[in-house]
């Protein structure tokens, strides 16, 4: 820790931050660990559920304090994410209630005859999560809601844009039932989080930002470390495909919190004989974007990432590319951008912009669009616009990510899926019974008779 106090939540309350904070929340994690991975799935279950309840209570009260707190993120996407935030903890209720335990055959061994053997996960031990500005809310029930349903302690460090967005969910856990000393969180500095990593009283980092989520991973090889890093999105729309649809979604999965999502559309790829009707119908969903109406986009985080954005614009055009709508700056505000013509050598083809800006490019082929979108270090979604099921199967296998929605957008997903990208993009997965999965290991159980059974 620096000489900053932050903000923070311990024990079922709110506090500052220092360094004997810091050490208190870490040493009750650990020790909560051995109560909390004996409570039942029953137990579990009810705390999700009523963390549900809870949320949607009061879910436009809790959309506006999280637009609120940011200053760049919409009410309108805030009252998405709280929706979300409630299908993700009652979606992990059900999955605590279906069960974490299998049977295995054994017996299919011939000396293994008359043996009998279940697998059950067990939490590996506390969880540090680590959250990022453009989720305040969702980010977070992403990383608490499987820990519960795990059993495991989870220490959070948030965003320190957007800290009280996981205090308040915190709180909302344990007035919900869950051990108040299993749950804290922590809004430190840089070097701080990097203690907290290297701590070996939290064996689980689940880490959500950018590609320092990297360094984590070289500084504790011996833990297990979950990265959700970010991706440079495509869309392929092939000439039998339904332009109308791909414009209008795409129009809304690229400029989606002013693009400042991991699973932004940033590139797509039309085949020549629709490109022009592609690009028209396109233009004319984001011009609708304008301020002044109820589809306005918000700013971005800050100038610097605006400014960062608005260099990438003028890369583009400066290599040829056309701007074909928006493109102006004022502050932290970028207008939605649309960029035609755009190339390979282009950055806003190659690495995640993570801002208002989608390039369109005219490929000749299903083939021609696969090397494209697999011409990036890593991704996440990619989506494909297609009437023809082979093109649709074909397509899905070649293309190098972590998920490809068939007629849909990169930016499609259910929060019970299984979400995480290849390559620079990310290193495991969540979605609820896959985080799960990340902060357990499983434990298989053999009972073998006492008495050998007759051949």
């Amino acid at each position: 820790m620096t000489g900053q106090v932050r903000r923070g939540f311990i024990e079922g309350e709110e506090c500052a931050v220092d360094a004997a904070a810091v050490e208190r929340a870490v040493a009750l994690a650990a020790e909560a660990l051995d109560k909390v991975r004996r409570t039942s799935s029953f137990d579990r279950a009810v705390v999700l559920d009523k963390v549900a309840v809870a949320l949607a209570a009061k879910a436009a009260e809790i959309a506006q304090a999280l637009a609120d707190e940011s200053g760049y993120l919409t009410v309108k996407d805030m009252t998405l994410e709280v929706q979300r935030a409630i299908e993700v903890f009652t979606l992990t209720a059900a999955h605590a209630r279906a069960g974490m335990s299998e049977t295995l055959n054994v017996d299919a061994v011939e000396r293994a005859r008359g043996a009998v053997a279940y697998i059950r996960r067990e939490p590996i031990g506390p969880v540090l999560g680590i959250t990022a500005y453009n989720g305040p809310l969702l980010i977070a029930a992403h990383k608490i809601a499987p820990a519960i349903a795990a059993g495991a302690p989870i220490v959070l460090k948030p965003s320190p844009r957007v800290p009280l967005a996981t205090i308040r969910l915190a709180r909302t856990v344990v007035e919900a039932g869950w051990p108040p000393e299993a749950v804290a969180v922590l809004d430190v500095d840089n070097d701080a989080t990097m203690a907290l990593v290297r701590d070996p009283r939290l064996p689980v980092v689940s880490f959500t930002g950018g590609m320092v989520g990297w360094k984590i991973k070289e500084a504790v090889p011996l833990k297990r470390v979950h990265l959700e890093l970010g991706g440079v999105g495509a869309v392929f729309v092939a000439s039998d495909g339904n332009v109308a649809l791909a414009a209008q979604e795409c129009a809304a999965g690229g400029f989606v919190r002013s693009g400042q999502s991991c699973i932004s559309v940033q590139r797509i790829y039309v085949e020549r004989p629709r490109y022009q009707e592609f690009v028209d119908a396109f233009i004319a969903r984001v011009t609708e974007m304008r301020p002044d109406s109820p589809a306005a986009i918000g700013p971005m985080v800050d100038d610097a990432a605006a400014k960062r954005v608005e260099a990438v614009i003028i890369d583009a055009v400066s290599r040829g590319a056309t701007l074909a709508c928006g493109g102006n700056r004022q502050g932290a505000y970028m207008e939605p951008t649309v960029i035609t013509g755009a190339t390979g050598e282009m950055t806003v083809m190659r690495n995640e912009i993570f801002g208002p800006v989608v390039a369109v490019s005219a490929v000749d082929s299903a083939d021609e669009a696969i090397a494209e979108m697999n011409a990036v270090s890593g991704a996440i979604h990619h989506g494909i616009y297609t009437a023809n099921i082979d093109t649709a199967f074909r397509m899905s296998d070649e293309i190098r990510a972590g998920g490809v929605i068939i007629n849909g957008p990169g930016t499609w997903r259910v929060d019970h899926m299984p979400y995480g990208g290849t390559g620079t993009s990310g290193f495991g997965r969540e979605g609820v019974r896959f985080a799960v999965e990340e902060y357990t290991e499983p434990k298989v159980i053999v009972v073998r008779p006492s008495v050998p059974r007759p051949r």
